[in-house]
């Protein structure tokens, strides 16, 4: 292989209503070969993920890079397609720990590469910054917690207005236009909120899809129920899914890819996305009965303000977060023998890529 690799980037960890969710674990279900990084933050996870990840799409293989809430800017793993291989930050808020230890799994001790009696003497500073971190993202997601009870109140709004019969013509309709033919199906998040604010790349993962189907209407019109059905019949006939969960409530569906039929499924919702002249935008009020100007105001009500202001309280304290996890990294980092961590990352290169020779 010659041509480098195409290189994707996906959500899938979240800050969500019930607290940090990470689908890895699914995620890592089936593969030949799982490398699972463990060390303190500023140990080189990330950093040596991103690296891997770079010579292997230097090789020609396709990459996929996940992306985490926590950091979007730093990778928390990277998943080769082709070998059925992958490499990932076991040390999240939600631990990633090996079911096969040994054997398929191998975990790799980052802090087997650090000066163990001069991170000692930072202890107390460690779990200072720790304690701090931990208290603001529960503070964080106390806030996100009250964020998705308003948004079930919005919801139920619309919900009041729903023409379930219309829903379910909708449904079949797109069904039979969709699927004119063991599902293979995975998991990911559409968009996450961050210490930076809410971020999603539905636009960047749906881009190469021939037909797009733009789902557009109030909260509670029926735009999540619309793409579980259609993931529903698509997985009963075996087509290969793709679902991108909504960043703040993972059990509602913001997007569905039929990936071996090059179709997308998405709620728009309130998210900025550019419309493409093949795109078929399905307009959600249709199928809401006594629809009045009442519903189209949503955006002004207090209701809506309330939802916006827990969000961006999540998201200030999120930001303090961020700044206390610099400095732990500054202090991890100062006593990392990061060029002998540098030979472990091409060491696992070099096995990964001799994997295709076997």
């Amino acid at each position: 292989m010659s041509k480098k690799g195409r290189i994707r980037y996906i959500f899938t960890s979240s800050n969500t209503s019930q607290g940090f969710y990470t689908f890895i674990p699914q995620l890592l279900e089936g593969l030949k070969k799982v490398y699972i990084l463990k060390g303190a933050a500023g140990s080189g996870k990330s950093t040596f993920i991103r690296l891997l990840g770079e010579a292997v799409s230097e090789q020609g293989y396709e990459i996929e890079y996940w992306i985490s809430a926590m950091e979007p800017v730093n990778p928390d793993g990277l998943y080769i397609p082709q070998l059925e291989a992958a490499v990932v930050n076991g040390s999240l808020p939600q631990a990633i720990d090996p079911k096969y230890p040994g054997g398929v799994s191998i975990i790799i001790n980052l802090g087997d590469y650090w000066d163990e009696k001069a991170v000692y003497a930072q202890s107390t500073k460690i779990m200072e910054l720790v304690e701090r971190i931990h208290s603001q993202n529960n503070k964080a997601y106390d806030l996100l917690r009250n964020a998705g009870r308003v948004k079930d109140e919005m919801n139920k709004i619309g919900l009041k207005h729903l023409n379930i019969e219309k829903l379910q013509q909708l449904v079949e309709k797109l069904a039979s236009e969709i699927m004119e033919e063991a599902a293979v199906e995975r998991h990911y998040f559409a968009s996450a909120l961050t210490a930076d604010g809410m971020v999603n790349y539905v636009d960047e993962i749906s881009a190469e899809c021939k037909k797009r189907f733009v789902f557009k209407g109030p909260p509670g019109s029926g735009k999540s129920t619309v793409i579980n059905e259609i993931a529903r019949k698509a997985k009963k006939k075996g087509l290969s899914l793709e679902y991108y969960h909504c960043g703040l409530k993972q059990e509602d569906l913001s997007m569905l890819i039929i990936r071996n039929l090059e179709i997308a499924l998405i709620d728009a919702g309130n998210s900025e996305m550019t419309i493409k002249p093949w795109d078929i935008i399905i307009d959600m009020r249709d199928f809401l009965d006594n629809y009045d100007s009442d519903l189209l105001e949503i955006a002004n009500s207090e209701i809506y303000r309330k939802f916006e202001a827990f969000l961006m309280e999540a998201q200030i304290e999120m930001e303090g977060a961020q700044r206390s996890l610099k400095e732990l990294k500054k202090i991890y980092a100062m006593f990392m023998d990061f060029e002998s961590l540098e030979k472990k990352r091409q060491e696992v290169g070099e096995k990964l890529l001799s994997a295709t020779d076997d």
